[in-house]
C-alpha cells in the first residue's frame, strides 16, 4: 500500500464540504415538499418515540424498534429543539452526518490506498444520491452508517498498523479494537443488523492474540498485558448492550437489547411467496390502523389467527415466528435456497429496492438528485478491482490485513441482507465500503499492468461478471410495482398539508396503477371534497 504523503488536506476537507453542500441543496428543495414537511411511516414512528423518550412516556412493553436513533432525536429536544421543529431538525442532522460519513470514508481509503484514493472515496460518498436520499429523512440509516464507518476506521487503523505488521509484538491494537467494538455496538443499538459486524472486533482481536502467542518465542518482548487488553477492548461494546438491556428492563420488565420486530421480519423475509427484496403486507389494514406500524399490526393479527393466543405475550409471539422460519427452511431447503439466490442477485443489482419509498421514484422528482448518474453498480464494479489491487500486493502485509477487514465487513453486512431483506436501507452500509475499495482502483487505474496474463484475465472476468449482475434485469428485479405505494404516500402527505390538488393528482395516479386501491380511493374522495368546498360559489 502506498505511503501517506503531505497532500492529505484536500482528502480531509473537500469530501465533507461537498457532502454538506449537496445534502443541504437537496434538503432545501425537499423541505418545501409535502414529504419534507410531514413525517411518514418509519419517520413518524421515530419522531413519536423521540417525543415519548423526552417526556418519559414510553409504553410499558418490550421495545419493538431500536431506540438508538429516537434517543438521539430526543437529545435534540433536551438541547432546546421544540416539538414542532424536531422533524426538520432531524433532517438537518442527517445532512451533517452525511458529511461526517464522507470524511470517514476518505479517512479509511487514505489509510489503505493513500490520500488520492481518500479524496476519491470521500467524493464518491458525498455525491452518492442514495446516501443523500436517506440522509435527508428522519430514518436511522445514516446515523447507523456513521457508527459503522467509525468502527471500520478503527479497524482500518489496526490493519494499517499492528494487524498488518510483520510481528504481532510491534504494537498493541487494544485501543483500535475498543473503538471498533464501541462504535459497532452503537451502530447495533441504532440498527440491529450491525450485530453481525460487531462480532468482527473480538474475532480480529482473537486473531491478533493468536499471532502474539505463536510468536512467543520471539526475542521481542510482548506488550505487557497486551492480549488481555486487546480481548477486553474488543468486547467493550457488550457494556453498551448490557446498558440497553437494563433500560428495557426498567421500562418493560423484560431485559434484552435487541428490538422485538426482528422475529417477524425474519419470517416475512423468508416465508413462502416472499420476494426477499422488501417487506410486503399480506393483508389490508383497516383505516383506523393506518397510522400504526403495518408489520407490527400484521404480526399480531396473524399470530392470534394462527395460534388462537393473545399477542400480548411478546416473547411467545417472537418465539413462534422464529420457529416458523426454521421449520420452513428445514422442511423446504430447495425453495429457501432458491430464495437466497434471488436475494443475492438483487443484492448486487443496481436497482435500489423499495424501503418505505422507492428511490428511483423520488430521485426523479428531486432537481438535485435526478441529474446524478452515480449508482450502486457504477461503484461496485471498480470496487471489485480495488479489492483485487489489495489482493495483488502479496509482499504487503498491510494490504492483506486491509483486504481481510474489508471483506469481513462486507461479508457480515451481506449475511444480514440475505437473512432478511435486500432493500435499499439494508444494503446502505455496503455503499461507502465499496466506495473505499473503488477509490483504490480509480486512484491507480493501471495497477494491473505488472500482473501475469492469467491474473489480468481473471480481473477482467470478475469485473465483467459483476457488471452483468449489476445491470441485468432478470426475475423482475427492477420491478416498479411499488410506485403505487409512493403515489399513495405522497398523496397522503399532500392532503395532510392541505395541498388538495396534489393529493388528488397523486391518488389518481395510484388508482391508474392499481384500480380500487382502498387508501388511494379514500384520499381521492377526501381531496375532491376539500377542493369542492374551497371552490368559490357560482
Amino acid at each position: 500500500m502506498p505511503a501517506a504523503t503531505p497532500s492529505r488536506f484536500p482528502a480531509l476537507v473537500l469530501p465533507p464540504a461537498a457532502a454538506l453542500a449537496y445534502a443541504f441543496g437537496h434538503l432545501g428543495w425537499y423541505l418545501g415538499t409535502p414529504l419534507g414537511r410531514v413525517p411518514v411511516l418509519d419517520e413518524r414512528e421515530n419522531i413519536d418515540l423521540a417525543r415519548a423518550i423526552g417526556s418519559g412516556t414510553l409504553a410499558h412493553e418490550p421495545f419493538y424498534r431500536a431506540l438508538g436513533y429516537p434517543a438521539v432525536l430526543a437529545s435534540l429536544r433536551w438541547l432546546g429543539v421544540e416539538g414542532n421543529a424536531l422533524f426538520p431538525a432531524a433532517l438537518v442532522l442527517g445532512a451533517i452526518l452525511h458529511a461526517i460519513n464522507a470524511a470517514l470514508a476518505a479517512k479509511i481509503a487514505g489509510r489503505w490506498f493513500g490520500p488520492s484514493a481518500g479524496l476519491i472515496a470521500g467524493l464518491l460518498c458525498a455525491f452518492d444520491p442514495v446516501l443523500v436520499h436517506y440522509a435527508t429523512q428522519a430514518l436511522d440509516a445514516t446515523l447507523g452508517l456513521t457508527f459503522f464507518l467509525a468502527g471500520l476506521n478503527f479497524l482500518a487503523a489496526a490493519a494499517a498498523g499492528s494487524l498488518g505488521a510483520a510481528s504481532a509484538h510491534e504494537k498493541n491494537p487494544a485501543p483500535a479494537f475498543t473503538g471498533a467494538s464501541l462504535a459497532w455496538a452503537l451502530a447495533t443499538l441504532v440498527r440491529p443488523n450491525y450485530l453481525a459486524v460487531w462480532v468482527l472486533a473480538p474475532l480480529f482481536a482473537a486473531f491478533w492474540v493468536w499471532r502474539l502467542k505463536r510468536g512467543a518465542d520471539s526475542h521481542t518482548e510482548a506488550p505487557a498485558g497486551g492480549a488481555a487488553a486487546a480481548l477486553a477492548g474488543a468486547c467493550a461494546g457488550a457494556i453498551l448492550f448490557a446498558g440497553a438491556a437494563l433500560i428495557q428492563w426498567r421500562v418493560s420488565g423484560e431485559a434484552g437489547f435487541l428490538p422485538s420486530q426482528g422475529a417477524y421480519n425474519l419470517w416475512a423475509a423468508n416465508r413462502p411467496g416472499a420476494n426477499g427484496r422488501y417487506y410486503s403486507q399480506q393483508m389490508s389494514l383497516p383505516p383506523e390502523l393506518a397510522g400504526r406500524n403495518p408489520a407490527r399490526i400484521e404480526s399480531m393479527i396473524l399470530y392470534q389467527k394462527e395460534t388462537g393466543r393473545s399477542p400480548d405475550d411478546f416473547a411467545a409471539m417472537n418465539a413462534y415466528w422464529r420457529a416458523r422460519f426454521f421449520r420452513e427452511a428445514a422442511s423446504h431447503p430447495v425453495r429457501w435456497l432458491r430464495l437466497l439466490g434471488s436475494k443475492a442477485y438483487s443484492a448486487v443489482n443496481d436497482w435500489e429496492q423499495y424501503n418505505n419509498k422507492t428511490f428511483s421514484f423520488h430521485k426523479a422528482r428531486s432537481p438535485w438528485l435526478r441529474w446524478n448518474p452515480l449508482s450502486w453498480g457504477l461503484i461496485l464494479v471498480p470496487a471489485v478491482a480495488g479489492a483485487a489491487r489489495l489482493a495483488g500486493e502479496p509482499a504487503s502485509r498491510q494490504a492483506r490485513a486491509a483486504l481481510a477487514v474489508a471483506l469481513a465487513a462486507a461479508a457480515m453486512c451481506t449475511a444480514s441482507l440475505l437473512l432478511f431483506f435486500t432493500s435499499a436501507r439494508f444494503r446502505l452500509p455496503l455503499a461507502p465500503l465499496c466506495a473505499v475499495l473503488a477509490a483504490g482502483a480509480l486512484a491507480s487505474p493501471f495497477f494491473w499492468r505488472t500482473w501475469s496474463q492469467p491474473a489480468r484475465l481473471g480481473l477482467g472476468a470478475a469485473a465483467a461478471f459483476t457488471a452483468f449482475a449489476a445491470f441485468s434485469r432478470f426475475g423482475g428485479v427492477q420491478d416498479k410495482a411499488t410506485y403505487v405505494q409512493d403515489h399513495v404516500l405522497l398523496a397522503r402527505a399532500a392532503y395532510s398539508v392541505q395541498d388538495d390538488a396534489l393529493a388528488l393528482s397523486e391518488a389518481r395516479a395510484a388508482l391508474a396503477l392499481r384500480p380500487g386501491h382502498p387508501d388511494a380511493m379514500l384520499i381521492a374522495r377526501q381531496a375532491a371534497e376539500a377542493l369542492r368546498a374551497a371552490a368559490p360559489s357560482p
